[in-house]
């Protein structure tokens, strides 16, 4: 019971700080056509930001226990992550300046289709000719310096295990010879995963981010073999998480 008391409250505070949120970044971000996109997404981040170390560390919903290894991300390339929860995005976009990959499906969530013109991201349709277009705007973005967020799995883990690795990120970093960022998230227990239960929680969540080490594509290496070292990678650090003390 306690659990769906917060997490009304929270989604009522969420909703309410979000709308005020977009009040002002919506009208603030077209003052700066043609650039809005890249303002309107600094905005975002900064909320998103907000939203996980301030107003849901504020309500006990979460604990961060770690949050490691920022450093390490300084230049063009492309961030990858296990997906556990929704809160990922916000962990990620909140903390670094990285344009995410986006499943097309989001389109119909009204609050995203909304925004959906103001916010810089890479949109990807389940189809062929989908996945080239996505493949082609990746590539232009880290031509010109950005940075780039793609979870592999392509959607929330049901059990919270790491899943297959879709080769989409490892390909156009082979190709590209830019170095792929492995990040990995632990959560106490499943939050906002693809279990509605998840989303009321009444014990408070301790949450675990590690970035590690860069992984730079080797000549002659296969795409598969640059995506079984980063799956590698990810899912030793996962069991590392798993295992030591809360």
């Amino acid at each position: 019971m306690m659990g769906i008391f917060k997490g009304i409250v929270f989604w009522l505070f969420y909703f309410i700080t979000g709308a005020c949120f977009l009040a002002f970044a919506v009208p603030f971000s077209l003052m700066f056509f043609p650039k809005r996109k890249k303002v309107f997404s600094k905005l975002l981040a900064s909320y998103m930001k907000w939203t996980v170390w301030c107003s849901m560390s504020l309500l006990r919903i979460i604990e961060i226990k770690e949050f490691s290894g920022i450093e390490k991300i300084k230049k063009s390339g492309i961030i990858i992550s296990n997906h556990q929860s929704f809160l990922d995005v916000f962990l990620l976009i909140g903390n670094f300046n990285c344009i995410p990959l986006v499943k097309d499906s989001y389109k119909f969530n009204p609050i995203f289709a909304w925004v959906a013109m103001l916010f810089e991201f890479v949109g990807l349709k389940s189809t062929p000719r989908g996945i080239t277009e996505a493949d082609k705007k990746i590539r232009n973005l880290l031509q010109i310096g950005e940075l780039v967020y793609i979870c592999p799995e392509g959607t929330r883990s049901l059990d919270g295990k790491i899943q297959k690795f879709n080769s989409l990120a490892f390909k156009i970093a082979k190709d590209m010879q830019v170095p792929v960022f492995p990040i990995v998230i632990h959560y106490s227990k499943p939050f906002m995963s693809k279990s509605c239960a998840s989303f009321f929680e009444s014990e408070k969540i301790r949450v675990k981010v590690r970035v590690l080490d860069e992984i730079l594509p080797v000549a002659d290496e296969t795409t598969g073999k640059l995506l079984s070292r980063a799956r590698e990678v990810v899912e030793k650090s996962y069991q590392q998480l798993q295992q030591s003390p809360l």
